[in-house]
């Protein structure tokens, strides 16, 4: 390599770490939250939409309202955001883990509103031969291993089946 060709390939660096000293300077002052679980408890309704936009659910609660940001289908977490009555953040939960489906889904007692309000839409809804009903497919990651929930509703809205399958397309990219 020529001493000039040197030169110009660390006068390129240098402008390269320039730029990025520069976007970092520019970010170092600036909090993230722009991400449903980033959010200040205590924000008001009015910040976090602010900072998040739109939810893609809303849902009353007993003494509030939850503001539900879904990354499904592309992704695997539904964010939940409740606030008291007062519009005030109160608590920031991800419910769609393994351990949160075994504990959360009664077999024939939990009904179609109870999962829609806590886990959002599903991926898709899917019908089987054996079973009459909508199948109800979600998708999760445990140990970071991508599965599917398959949630059997009968026709009056109640869960009566729950089959996990892990997801075996290693083409397939999940995001959070």
């Amino acid at each position: 390599m020529s001493f000039t060709q040197a030169g110009s390939r660390r006068a390129g660096l240098l402008a390269a770490l320039a730029v990025a000293a520069g976007l970092l300077s520019a970010c170092a002052g600036t909090p993230v939250f722009r991400f449903p679980s980033s959010q200040p408890l205590g924000s008001t309704r009015a910040d976090v939409l602010s900072r998040l936009g739109p939810p893609t659910a809303t849902y009353a609660l007993a003494a509030g309202e939850r503001l539900q940001y879904s990354f499904l289908p592309a992704g695997t977490a539904v964010y939940n955001l409740d606030l008291d009555a007062q519009g005030r953040l109160q608590r920031i939960d991800q419910p769609l883990e393994k351990n949160r489906l075994d504990t959360d889904l009664v077999i024939d007692q939990t009904q179609a509103a109870d999962i829609r309000r806590r886990y959002g839409a599903p991926v898709r809804v899917d019908h089987v031969a054996r079973f009459e009903g909508d199948v109800w497919v979600y998708r999760f990651l445990d140990l970071n291993e991508a599965f599917y929930a398959y949630l059997h509703l009968d026709p009056q809205g109640v869960l009566r089946r729950v089959v996990y399958q892990q997801v075996r397309d290693s083409g397939e990219r999940l995001l959070r």
